[in-house]
């Protein structure tokens, strides 16, 4: 009868469990050897023939624009459909699928949406197991019961100074009316729907 079992970095775990308890890993994954930083490091320039070096030339520069259209891409949104949970955040700063999120949004996920794998691990906690995880309570659900235009709220913002690089104090009141309706106009674009995945 098995008592106990190793993992492949040589820690002991119960014979019911299912992954080491000291680092995570699966019972029977196996761990490839790491590379060393050495032989990781690129050659140096001066090592390199002209045609090696025109050729990391040519991938650098293809990785750079590769990098560049991938961010001026429009960020894509996926809608919920069919069953589905909605929340809206009640405080700045979670981030999920990509983005963070603010008091005052609301998103829409169920369970034939392509990231809802990634909601289930936080999107049906309480109120008190989100405080346990974060602190303090960042969801409720349902839809916001505050305002519904960030240019509502023109105006009121508070009156805070920037300091330039040179130490002058540039006064700053808040995103201006433009701003506040291009805002008002994005949201109503996402109409709760959640990022697409980086990658289909």
């Amino acid at each position: 009868m098995e008592i106990t079992w190793s993992c492949q970095l040589g820690h002991v775990a119960p014979p019911d469990s299912a992954f080491c308890p000291r680092c995570g890993l699966p019972r029977g994954a196996v761990v490839q050897a790491a590379v060393s930083a050495e032989a990781a490091r690129p050659r140096p320039a001066s090592e390199l023939t002209p045609e090696e070096l025109a050729e990391r030339d040519r991938q650098h520069a293809e990785a750079v624009a590769a990098a560049a259209q991938f961010e001026a891409r429009p960020q894509e949104f996926v809608r919920a459909e069919g069953e589905a949970i909605l929340i809206h955040f009640i405080e700045d700063g979670l981030t999920a699928f990509g983005q963070v999120w603010y008091r005052g949004q609301e998103l829409e996920i169920g369970p034939s949406h392509p990231r809802w794998q990634e909601a289930l691990g936080w999107i049906t906690l309480d109120r008190f197991a989100q405080i346990e995880r974060w602190g303090k309570q960042k969801f409720d659900y349902g839809p916001w019961p505050g305002r519904r235009s960030y240019a509502e709220a023109a105006g009121s913002f508070e009156h805070l100074s920037v300091i330039a690089p040179d130490g002058t104090k540039i006064p700053y009141a808040g995103p201006s009316a433009t701003e506040l309706k291009a805002a008002d106009d994005a949201e109503a674009r996402r109409g709760r729907a959640v990022p697409a995945p980086a990658y289909r």
